[in-house]
């Protein structure tokens, strides 16, 4: 876990229900960190440079509102795209600093899951900033998901976790290989297991004088986003939380056969890229498996998409955008 020089702005990544409430919890703890919990900020500044390409839902049309915003670029800033991300990564981190000085803070950590969308823009428009990736064993995802968020009595329950579930786990396992020294990642398992020396070395790479007693926490039960349960229940890891997911698929064989199917469709490549062995995790599941998983649904029918049907209103408008983007190109 090398370091650069220390950052301000330090980003925690990770699939939702990884145990990213809980590291943010400990390390914001230290007297040097402000830990705010889940700020979502970077995901619209990012995706305002390009809605349409990354298929962003909006009120107006992506495809016309990216086509403004490119002829306003190329037209009056005198560097272009350069300019303009240039100009959100300032704002974005004169955000940060505000509420990093607010707590009288040297680094602020924003803990939002789900910007493992955005990792490689993280690095590119705040070239300074750290990337702390947070693993966690992908079927103790999928099962805390599922005891937390759902209610698995209809097809397709899983589908509003579709990218959290298959996009994720690949884009952390591509931002893991980029070896850049402002990305460390952590095993959950690990933390859990030594909280203490983890939390030690994380301090170090982000540059601030190392703290002991962080891994005994008091969480805010004031933030709206992050884990609603567990962070409550104590305030130290809990080791039994590494087990819960095959205890739960011991006796219910609709959740086995999710599991199994989940691991599967991973594949052992990427499971190993994250760092855990699908062949060892197939055999504990095998130890436990209960009756009826050959019956249960399977995994692709509950995360399935919703079937999408496009305003036909629209249709026109995005063809004489795509229209007028050609022409120009030609010209």
């Amino acid at each position: 876990m090398d370091s650069t020089a220390s950052s301000s702005i330090v980003f925690i990544v990770s699939q939702p229900r990884a145990g990213s409430t809980l590291l943010q919890t400990m390390l914001g703890g230290h007297r040097q960190v402000c830990a705010p919990g889940e700020t979502w900020l970077m995901l619209p500044l990012v995706h305002a440079l390009s809605g349409a390409r990354r298929r962003v839902q909006t009120p107006y049309d992506t495809l016309l509102g990216d086509d403004a915003l490119g002829e306003f670029v190329q037209t009056h800033l005198p560097r272009g795209w350069s300019d303009m991300q240039r100009e959100m990564g300032l704002a974005a981190r004169r955000l940060y600093d505000t509420a990093r000085q607010q707590e009288n803070a040297s680094v602020i950590i924003d803990k939002t899951p789900r910007y493992y969308w955005i990792i490689e823009d993280l690095l590119a428009l705040i070239p300074d900033c750290k990337v702390i990736i947070l693993l966690r064993n992908p079927l103790a995802v999928l099962s805390s998901i599922i005891r937390t968020w759902t209610k698995p009595t209809r097809v397709g329950f899983l589908k509003d976790y579709r990218a959290d579930l298959l996009e994720a786990p690949t884009r952390l396992a591509a931002a893991m290989s980029f070896d850049d020294p402002r990305i460390t990642s952590i095993r959950y398992e690990d933390l859990v297991s030594d909280p203490e020396s983890r939390l030690i070395q994380l301090q170090q790479w982000i540059g601030v004088s190392p703290q002991e007693g962080l891994s005994r926490y008091r969480a805010d039960s004031s933030r709206t986003y992050g884990d609603p349960t567990g962070i409550h229940q104590s305030n130290t890891a809990q080791s039994d939380s590494l087990e819960r997911y095959l205890n739960d698929a011991s006796s219910d064989a609709s959740l086995w056969r999710l599991l199994d199917d989940y691991r599967i469709t991973l594949g052992p490549d990427l499971m190993a890229r994250l760092g855990y062995d699908s062949e060892r995790l197939g055999q504990q599941l095998s130890n436990v498996r209960p009756s009826g998983t050959r019956i249960a649904p399977s995994l692709p029918l509950q995360v399935s998409p919703r079937p999408s049907e496009p305003k036909r209103s629209l249709i026109r408008l995005r063809r004489m955008a795509a229209d007028r983007i050609s022409r120009r190109k030609a010209a």
